[in-house]
């Protein structure tokens, strides 16, 4: 069985769908789109590429295209780079931020891919509220509240295994909204 075709079964396996590909799966270099969501970051595009000889690299834009990512923001995604093991963060050339990690040829399977993609999510997870100005217009992140992680099984079988090459982690305590100057001036809540 040709690389391609191993990939393309370890994604289906993985209950991950593919949204968008490019090659095909017997050529020596491909790729394939696939939607994930972490526990707390949804709908993140991610590429799996393949080069025959090298590897497998999978990226995910960080960020939406022609942000304005504040140095703040910036500089904590280069400190995940030391933080979090196996996966960074660049910019593209048109600045847009991505989060990615690679896999050597030798040793790329269905688990190693799996692992690879969790980590992926886990650290868009935690860097949430960090890199909120990178990921939404005026970092204000969507009203996820109610949604449910569609890839919970492949959370699941490697989010122990990821998390323990991690460093330790507690969700932010949520922040209270903040009044605006008009209801502070008019006592509202």
């Amino acid at each position: 069985m040709s690389a391609g075709a191993a990939i393309d079964g370890w994604l289906a396996e993985l209950g991950l769908e593919v949204v968008g590909a490019s090659g095909a799966a017997s050529d020596p270099a491909f790729s394939r789109d696939v939607i994930v969501d972490g526990e707390r970051r949804f709908d993140v595009r991610l590429t799996v590429a393949w080069v025959a000889g090298v590897g497998c690299s999978l990226w995910a834009y960080y960020g939406l295209e022609a942000m304005e990512i504040p140095k703040r923001t910036y500089a904590r995604m280069l400190r995940a780079n030391f933080e979090y093991p196996f996966v960074k963060f660049a910019m593209t050339d048109d600045d847009r931020p991505m989060l990615m990690s690679e896999i050597p040829a030798a040793a790329v399977d269905r688990d190693e891919l799996g692992r690879g993609i969790t980590r992926l999510a886990m650290v868009a997870d935690r860097l949430l509220e960090e890199t909120a100005p990178a990921i939404a217009d005026r970092g204000v992140l969507p009203d996820w509240s109610g949604r449910s992680s569609r890839n919970r099984a492949l959370l699941d079988a490697y989010r122990a295994d990821v998390a323990s090459a991690m460093p330790e982690w507690e969700p932010p305590m949520p922040r209270p909204r903040r009044r605006g100057l008009l209801a502070r001036l008019l006592g509202r809540s």
